[in-house]
């Protein structure tokens, strides 16, 4: 009566395993690049799509309002990002850029009373985002 796995079942297990792990890591990976912008655009481009567009957050503004009337700059904050090489790596997949617009989300508004004087100071905080349209060069 065999109790335990002998040396070879032991390192047959271990590849096994190994091989399972680095097929689970090859999947994250190609799910990872399927929700990328380039992984879109090449499905776009494999399923022969006339144009295809993508949204990318450019930069976000946080404010928050004072009593005293003004913006806080010590509270505000301005961030912004470029695409740069995210979208020459699209136009690379065989897309060409023919449009580009930018709307500002708004996120979240700070209403106060003003201290010495009547009303109110509103900040607003969003994110910019742009919106590119490409079109197939085929």
């Amino acid at each position: 009566m065999v109790f335990g796995k002998t040396a070879e079942q032991k390192t047959a297990d271990e590849q096994q395993k190994a091989l399972e792990r680095a097929a689970k890591d090859q999947e994250r990976a190609r799910q990872q690049f399927l929700a990328s912008p380039i992984g879109q655009a090449t499905t776009a481009k494999e399923q022969s799509q006339g144009f295809f567009e993508i949204q990318l957050k450019v930069g976000s503004s946080q404010r928050d309002s004072t009593v005293f009337g003004s913006n806080n700059t010590n509270i505000a904050q301005t961030k912004t990002q470029t695409h740069a090489g995210t979208l020459a790596a699209i136009e690379t997949v065989g897309w060409r850029l023919e449009h580009v617009g930018h709307v500002f989300v708004v996120t979240s508004e700070s209403s106060r009373d003003k201290l010495l004087s009547t009303g109110q100071q509103t900040a607003v905080s969003g994110d910019t985002v742009g919106i590119y349209l490409f079109r197939n060069v085929e």
